[in-house]
């Protein structure tokens, strides 16, 4: 693979900037310790390309940011390329201060289940105090579906092209993630993607989007969305499911015999395989125009 996904920039927030115009996606993937984090990077190095890891609130509350961002920058060393760490949905914005005086490189403040006033106040707060650290920030914007989340309707989850609007040009998120069908976890059903509520959102703002849910997406809707402003994919489920699955294969055969390294030993590359899976399906090389 060329250079097109380990290509440096700057700040993370160029990168951003340039993706969205090139039509490229940074995939980004939740990770709950060091173990699926070197299989995330390693995956990344056999792929040759720049990647994001993320701790969602309970990772980060448990372990504590400094924590996290101490094994991120000692991953590093081994890393062909970026590894950017970021806080994935947090709802505190004490957490997204408390990430950023970690040394965490971008933070989303999830709001979206506040009023949109309430959203834009948490997220001028994010970021002025990410302003100093020039760490990026992400906003959000609508619903995504699953982990208890009920919609009777679209209006109940789509995110509105004037709040989109609103949230942007008032709270100055550097990117936006945006409820626009998906769902975290796996679903029943295929979660049906709104490409034309995207496309009113991508014509409405500049700024680079976010789709999250990436598990359960095909493919073919992962690079359509890529096309129409989707900067950042966030892929979680597949990590953590396919981490406890085959580590519970593992003790089970292990008994009381299973130790840690010997046992990550074989699940590692079980993890690798499917985030390289999943770099291939955002990484397409074919939508991508370097600037």
């Amino acid at each position: 693979m060329n250079n097109y996904f380990s290509q440096q920039f700057a700040s993370l927030k160029e990168l951003f900037k340039a993706y969205r115009q090139s039509q490229r996606c940074l995939a980004a993937f939740n990770v709950n310790d060091n173990y699926d984090l070197k299989a995330v990077v390693d995956a990344a190095n056999a792929q040759n390309t720049n990647v994001m890891v993320m701790t969602y609130p309970p990772v980060a509350e448990l372990l504590t940011p400094y924590t996290f961002s101490g094994m991120v920058k000692g991953i590093r060393y081994n890393a062909k390329n970026n590894v950017y760490l970021h806080l994935d949905h947090s709802t505190s914005v004490d957490l997204c201060k408390a990430a950023i005086d970690a040394g965490y490189d971008s933070v989303m403040i999830d709001g979206s289940h506040l009023s949109l006033s309430e959203n834009i106040k948490a997220t001028i707060e994010v970021v002025k105090y990410a302003e100093s650290a020039n760490v990026l920030v992400e906003a959000e914007i609508g619903k995504i579906l699953g982990r208890d989340v009920v919609a009777k309707s679209a209006d109940d989850y789509l995110a509105g092209v004037a709040d989109v609007k609103a949230l942007y040009e008032q709270a100055g998120p550097d990117i936006i993630a945006v409820g626009i069908g998906t769902a975290h976890g796996y679903t029943p059903e295929v979660p049906k993607i709104h490409f034309d509520r995207l496309e009113q959102i991508a014509q409405a703002v500049s700024a680079p989007l976010v789709l999250h849910g990436g598990t359960g997406i095909p493919d073919a809707d992962i690079q359509k969305a890529i096309t129409m402003g989707i900067a950042k994919i966030n892929i979680g489920t597949v990590v953590h499911t396919t981490y406890m699955k085959h580590t519970r294969t593992g003790i089970n055969e292990a008994g009381d015999a299973a130790y840690p390294p010997y046992l990550m030993k074989r699940v590692l590359p079980k993890i690798q395989e499917v985030v390289e899976d999943r770099l291939k399906a955002v990484n397409v090389l074919t939508t991508a125009k370097v600037l």
